[in-house]
């Protein structure tokens, strides 16, 4: 039995959970789970009981030195539950929460569930259903803005903002705003935006990646960057990385289109509280170039794909009054 592990890991994760109070046999099956830089995550499977213990890092595993609080998990714990309340059939359930090491553990998705991201890059969902998966995220995302959208609870529960800075902020913007100092205006009415607007709660990483599929609805995880801020960071987040895609796949660019077209939709049904604001194509723009030069760069695009986003992505930060769908017009062309 150990009392306090520094670091979980398959080999103490069980004794870990028990003494937690979760106990379960020996012949349980664990294993780690990848895709993220961020955080270790062991799914613990036992019999028809599926769990996930996350433990957030202190250095991501990245090149290059990236820190980041560890409480950050104490702040996705509490965003799971806040939005668990409102959508249980789409989130993990919140079972323990370990303060003393930042570690926290919740339910798993079913067996059968992939990426979403996965299952775009693979081909392996028709159009029908990526849009109608995109439609689904765009009611979710908009009934969780639209429910805590000016809660004063909430943002006083959700009212740090030091891990969106180093998560977001400093490897995304401000990095990029390095590399492209002539763009540095556009980058920077996109930090000011994001670091004085309080719309409602922020999902802060609503991406593909983040999105598991498989029959019924959609599950959205990874909250570690949670906060009350502007509702347009997290549109422009998934609209960036389904931009990505259009242009890694030309042959699916309309397929893709067809999907944020969908989403917005759903959106604005969803939260009639939100009003589209003019600096909206900034942050897709700022947002794509960040995922080719900031700390955190696209694994799947090859060197000319990347070539053509950052042409496109610094020419439209460049580009007064951007309209998205003017963003999608041209991506398609560049297809």
């Amino acid at each position: 039995m150990i009392a306090a592990p520094e670091q979980i890991s398959t080999g103490n994760v069980l004794d870990y959970l028990a003494t937690r109070g979760i106990s379960l046999p020996r012949s349980t099956r664990i294993s780690e789970l990848s895709g993220g830089v961020s955080g270790r995550c062991l799914l613990i499977e036992a019999g028809v009981r599926r769990m996930v213990v996350k433990q957030a890092l202190a250095e991501l595993a990245v090149a290059g030195r990236w820190a980041a609080k560890t409480e950050r998990a104490l702040t996705e714990a509490a965003a799971l539950r806040a939005v668990h309340r409102l959508t249980p059939s789409v989130t993990p359930e919140v079972l323990d929460v370990d303060s003393d090491h930042c570690t926290f553990t919740m339910t798993a998705a079913p067996a059968n569930f992939r990426s979403w991201k996965e299952q775009l890059l693979s081909g392996a969902a028709p159009s029908k259903q990526t849009r109608a998966t995109a439609a689904a995220l765009g009611r979710i995302l908009g009934y969780w803005h639209r429910a805590t959208w000016g809660d004063r609870a909430i943002a006083s529960r959700f009212s740090d903002y030091e891990a969106f800075e180093q998560l977001r902020i400093a490897p995304f913007h401000r990095r990029i705003e390095a590399v492209h100092p002539d763009l540095s205006p556009a980058v920077q009415a996109c930090v000011e935006d994001l670091q004085t607007r309080r719309d409602c709660l922020v999902h802060g990483d609503f991406s593909p990646k983040n999105v598991l599929v498989g029959v019924g609805d959609p599950w959205v995880v990874d909250f570690e960057v949670a906060h009350v801020g502007a509702a347009d960071f997290d549109i422009a987040f998934l609209l960036c990385h389904l931009l990505l895609k259009a242009i890694h796949q030309p042959e699916q660019a309309s397929v893709y289109t067809a999907a944020a077209e969908a989403f917005a939709a759903a959106y604005r049904s969803a939260n009639p509280l939100y009003l589209p604001t003019a600096l909206l194509g900034w942050h897709v723009a700022s947002l794509v170039l960040a995922r080719l030069d900031g700390m955190s760069t696209v694994a799947y695009l090859s060197d000319d794909e990347r070539d053509r986003a950052r042409r496109l992505s610094t020419r439209w930060l460049t580009t007064q009054n951007l309209n998205v769908t003017d963003m999608w017009t041209a991506t398609v062309k560049a297809a």
